[in-house]
């Protein structure tokens, strides 16, 4: 009764947007039809198309609501908060970002045209990229084995967007919960934390730390 009344505050197009995230998450872009999608709102397929006339429509809505979602987060973060600390803040909410938004990168050929088809992922590899270099003009990336940067961002960017397909596949999770995110992390750093310092390992350490002990915040 409860997930009904909640269902009926909704608008029409906000119930489209929730079941189709949900079916391209769970069962694929290809694989899900808007007759699928209307059927699970519980809507006649010409209702939807009078909201969104074809699936990429609704794709590139979810890709435009990811990014300012993520816009939104980073605008809002701690203020004042050390670069070490912004970057810890951010994996951790994007490995929830990515659960929810997973569709976008797991299937991203379907919808996106070929000049484009790449970009979700090109521009994490680049974030990652630019935050590797200003470690390594903090003097925080080892010096007697100095990394290949853009490498580094590569693995560090498969290592943490395939743990979703890793959860799904090999260990059937449905759910993500703040212990897939907390696993999540510490894969991202086992790749990350060799490459740098002892002194800069000491600095991800701490705002580790701080971000288990809640001094960082990471609300959902």
């Amino acid at each position: 009764m409860g997930k009904q009344l909640i269902q009926h505050r909704l608008t029409t197009r906000e119930r489209i947007l929730e079941a189709s995230l949900k079916l391209f998450n769970v069962n694929g872009y290809a694989a899900t039809s808007l007759s699928d999608i209307a059927q699970d709102v519980g809507i006649a397929k010409g209702n939807l198309t009078y909201h969104f006339a074809t699936k990429k429509e609704l794709a590139l809505e979810h890709k435009q609501r990811a990014l300012a979602h993520a816009l939104e987060r980073r605008n809002s973060g701690s203020q004042g908060s050390s670069f070490v600390d912004s970057y810890v803040e951010t994996i951790w909410y994007g490995l929830s970002d990515w659960w929810s938004f997973r569709f976008l990168y797991r299937d991203h050929a379907q919808y996106q045209d070929t000049t484009s088809s790449q970009e979700p992922m090109t521009a994490d590899i680049k974030k990652l990229h630019a935050s590797l270099q200003k470690m390594q003009k903090a003097s925080m990336i080892r010096t007697e084995y100095t990394p290949d940067l853009e490498v580094l961002a590569r693995t560090l960017f498969m290592v943490t967007r395939f743990w979703f397909d890793h959860l799904r596949e090999t260990e059937d999770h449905i759910e993500f919960s703040a212990e897939d995110q907390r696993r999540g992390l510490q894969h991202h750093f086992a790749v990350l934390l060799p490459n740098l310092t002892a002194a800069g390992r000491r600095k991800f350490q701490a705002a580790l730390d701080r971000l288990v002990s809640g001094e960082i915040s990471v609300s959902q």
